[in-house]
């Protein structure tokens, strides 16, 4: 749905029955979109139902229009990435096309008209196997795209283009249809950054003309500008090592924004947390020292932290003099927040009520390890927390070791009411952020590279055992649980070594030959820089699959399954029941019907949250 802030705080502005989200790329992301030169509040969105792209003026202002055709016969169209332009004549978005008969579908950047009597679309760019979402100039004479294409992930390398734009009046349109212009491609599309072994991403114009972006190719994912010439290589605006971007599993992620004097406010990604700061814009030049007389360079400015609790952020914009952000803080859920200058950061909207009282809630201590490869492990340890509760004297709390998916993905610092639940019944929980994990620049992300069901299920037994080690939690009583990717790197910890006593998978990935055979287009090549190409490197899939690793697996096993998971069928988890039991170990397989690749509904959440509370109740001796 769509909200809208305003002086009395969120209400629903979404379009009377319409559910609005994307799946392109499966994942989505960019559905909604402010269309200006209108109505006030107009908006342009993605219906869930037909995928369809359509413009509403607000929730009581008639009938969406359709901006998109009904695709032809044949074909199915998805949208994403709406940015519309500064005259509210075009909605830019990245369209995927299906086609029966065909195995991957192609994906355009297409201009759709809001002025047309009748949906009018014009592909504007093309020749790559993704597009990110594009962002028009505000003259809207130039397009800003990130573009990557298989076997890449965009996180692994991508490259920024800008593409010249010009408007024609449409010559296709019918003799009494509205006349209109359409949008279209004045040359070929000029590379600004990015390459290979280099990744780019959330290009954005900025009040001067120049670009904005993100790059990781000084090991962190900085900010940058180019100036609008693109005559001389990208500025940095911040050299500090530390992340202002994520992976895109989504497109039109957004961590940065402008202010009205050029001052950049971005989310900042560092020891496992999320800050928000402000980075004045580059303008003086100052002086370096040098044994030799060199003109004098200009030095990035250090951002500056903004005072605000949010310590996960999911996305920010410009509102007002200030920000508007989407975050949670160690013990509130979620919330839309806003920050000025004058008056701090306010949730927008009240904080729900909790079963947990704040002296319940336990709060990460970021710990960083050594593990058996020399290699660092970072990760947040939740000790058991409850008001007048303690643990049983001289005895250290049980373990429950937490593998975020992805792979590439990261453990979150906000409030988790899952965690929680086992915090707040006498667990100790420790969120492991493994080998190729997001948040600590790119050699840490390419640590994983050739390694994935290897050096992440080491590095959650080595945080386990280094817990246990320094006496915080309890040798003898640990477990281990994760979801999706997740759940394969926790069953794979039980095979890396003795440790761990008892493993939960929420619908983990056991066989990655099937795995191979049934994803998506988006992670069709996903596994060939973490484990490596087919079918030359078949024998580690097998290798690594914790299907064929069961005879080297110390614990007990429960798994909870969808019946309708297409990303890992039912046959998957059976499959790994039937190995386990083949050698003795103990493994417990539930099935929720109708659930598909994670779960959604309350009553399967709760008793799935039941069923590992027992399990690790009867397994750990508790």
């Amino acid at each position: 749905m769509a909200v809208r802030a305003d002086a009395g705080g969120l209400s629903d502005h979404s379009p009377g029955g319409a559910s609005i989200r994307s799946r392109v790329n499966e994942y989505g992301g960019g559905a909604l979109c402010l269309v200006p030169g209108g109505t006030a509040g107009s908006i342009a969105y993605v219906d869930q139902a037909d995928q369809r792209v359509w413009l509403c003026h607000g929730p009581d202002a008639g009938d969406p229009v359709a901006l998109s055709a009904a695709p032809p016969a044949g074909e199915a169209h998805n949208h994403g990435g709406l940015c519309a332009t500064a005259d509210g004549d075009w909605v830019l978005a990245v369209r995927e096309i299906h086609s029966d008969g065909s195995t991957r579908p192609v994906r355009t950047v297409v201009a759709l008209s809001t002025r047309a009597a009748a949906p009018c679309a014009t592909t504007v760019l093309d020749g790559h196997d993704f597009f990110g979402a594009p962002v028009p100039h505000p003259m809207g004479d130039r397009l800003a795209v990130v573009a990557w294409d298989h076997p890449d992930m965009p996180w692994d390398a991508a490259v920024l283009v800008v593409l010249p734009l010009t408007r024609h009046a449409c010559d296709a349109c019918d003799a009494d249809a509205r006349p209109h212009d359409i949008l279209r491609s004045a040359g070929p599309a000029r590379p600004v950054g990015g390459g290979p072994g280099e990744s780019v991403g959330q290009p954005g114009w900025r009040s001067d003309g120049s670009l904005r972006f993100v790059s990781d190719k000084k090991g962190w994912w900085q900010p940058y500008f180019a100036d609008g010439a693109f005559e001389a290589e990208p500025t940095p605006m911040t050299t500090v090592e530390a992340e202002f971007h994520g992976p895109d599993w989504v497109l039109g992620q957004r961590t940065m924004a402008e202010t009205a004097d050029g001052t950049l406010l971005a989310r900042l990604t560092a020891s496992g947390r999320d800050a928000v700061v402000a980075i004045r814009p580059p303008t003086t030049l100052t002086p370096t020292p040098t044994p030799t007389p060199t003109p004098p360079q200009p030095q990035p400015p250090e951002p500056v932290p903004l005072v605000q609790p949010c310590v996960s952020i999911a996305a920010l914009c410009a509102h007002g003099d200030g920000l508007a952000l989407i975050g949670s803080t160690p013990d509130t859920p979620s919330n839309v927040w806003v920050w000025a200058p004058a008056t701090g950061a306010r949730p927008l909207r009240p904080q729900p009520a909790l079963a947990l009282r704040a002296t319940d809630v336990a709060v990460g201590e970021p710990f960083t390890l050594t593990g058996r490869t020399g290699r660092a492990v970072h990760g947040k340890l939740y000790r058991p927390t409850l008001e007048g509760t303690t643990g049983p004297a001289g005895l250290a709390p049980p373990l429950v070791t937490w593998c975020h998916g992805g792979p590439t993905s990261s453990a979150q610092a906000g409030l988790d009411l899952t965690l929680q639940f086992f915090t707040s019944r006498g667990f100790a929980v420790a969120c492991v952020d493994y080998a190729g994990s997001s948040g600590y620049g790119r050699a840490y992300r390419g640590a994983l590279w050739g390694q994935w069901g290897v050096a992440d299920a080491e590095d959650c037994l080595d945080a386990a055992l280094h817990l246990a080690a320094h006496g915080e939690v309890d040798a003898g009583r640990m477990a281990i649980r994760g979801g999706s990717a997740g759940g394969m790197t926790a069953l794979n910890a039980l095979a890396a070594g003795e440790g761990f006593a008892a493993c939960v998978s929420w619908y983990g990935v056991t066989d990655l030959m099937g795995l191979v055979a049934t994803t998506h287009d988006f992670e069709a090549h996903y596994t060939d820089r973490l484990i490596g190409p087919l079918p030359e490197a078949r024998r580690l899939y097998e290798e690594r699959s914790p299907v064929h690793r069961a005879d080297s697996m110390h614990g007990s096993v429960l798994l909870l399954q969808g019946t309708e998971d297409p990303v890992v069928p039912p046959a998957q988890a059976e499959g790994m029941r039937t190995a386990l039991r083949a050698v003795g170990t103990r493994c417990d397989l539930e099935f929720f019907e109708g659930e598909g690749h994670g779960f959604r509904r309350a009553d399967t959440l709760t008793r799935c949250l039941e069923a590992e509370l027992a399990f690790y109740r009867s397994q750990l001796r508790l």
